[in-house]
C-alpha cells in the first residue's frame, strides 16, 4: 500500500511478496543501490517478524524523522528504516534480527521516495524480477508469527495482557512493537 508522509514530502510503498527466491531479491537490491538515483530507498525484511504494515509505517516515519533531526544511526534511509523496524541500534544486529535471508520464501518490503512514480517503477521491476505480484497478506499476523514477534522483540505475555485491557491481543502486540520502535529514538 502506498502511503504519503505529508510532513516529510515522502512516499512509501509497504507491501510484501510471497513464494519468492530471496537470492534474486538480494541481487536486485544490490543492483538498485548501485544504479538508482539517491531518491529511491528500498529495504527488505523478514515478513515473519513484521507486525502488519503499521510496523513498517512507523519505522519509516521514525527513519524520516531521524534524518530531518540529524539523529540518524546510518547514512541510508533504507538502513535507518531497518534499524527502526528491528528496534536495534546496531546495523549488523538489525540485519540479523529482521533482515531477509536466503531461505525465506516470503518477504516484506518498503520502497521510499519523494516521487511516487519512481516507487511504482521499482515495485514493477521487483515484481518482474521475482516473478510475483505484491502480496500484502504476508504482513498479516498469524499465530506462528505472533509467537516469533513476541520472542524477537522480547514482548512477554504479561505485557500483552496489560496492553490488551480485554481487547484485541493482535492490536496490543502491534502497539507494543511500535512502542519499541519509538523507544529506539529516545535512546539515541
Amino acid at each position: 500500500m502506498l502511503h504519503f508522509f505529508e510532513e516529510f514530502n515522502f512516499y512509501a510503498e509497504i507491501t510484501g511478496f510471497k513464494e519468492i527466491c530471496a537470492e534474486q531479491a538480494t541481487t536486485y537490491l544490490k543492483d538498485i543501490r548501485k544504479t538508482e538515483p539517491q531518491n529511491v530507498w528500498l529495504q527488505f525484511f523478514n515478513s515473519n517478524l513484521i507486525a502488519t504494515s503499521e510496523h513498517l509505517y512507523f519505522a519509516v516515519i521514525n527513519a524520516l524523522n531521524a534524518f530531518r533531526n540529524n539523529t540518524t544511526l546510518s547514512k541510508s534511509l533504507a538502513m535507518e528504516t531497518l534499524l527502526y523496524a528491528s528496534a536495534q541500534h546496531q546495523i549488523q544486529k538489525a540485519i540479523q534480527t529482521i533482515g531477509l535471508t536466503s531461505d525465506m520464501p516470503n518477504m516484506a518490503v518498503a520502497i521510499i521516495s519523494t516521487d511516487s512514480q519512481q516507487i511504482r517503477t521499482v515495485l514493477n521491476d521487483l515484481s518482474r524480477i521475482l516473478h510475483a505480484d505484491p502480496c500484502d497478506a504476508v504482513l498479516d499476523l498469524t499465530i506462528k508469527k505472533t509467537c516469533k514477534i513476541q520472542d524477537t522483540f522480547q514482548i512477554t505475555p504479561q505485557m500483552i495482557e496489560v496492553a490488551t485491557k480485554n481487547k484485541d491481543t493482535d492490536l496490543a502486540l502491534i502497539h507494543l512493537v511500535i512502542e519499541k520502535i519509538a523507544l529506539l529514538s529516545t535512546k539515541i
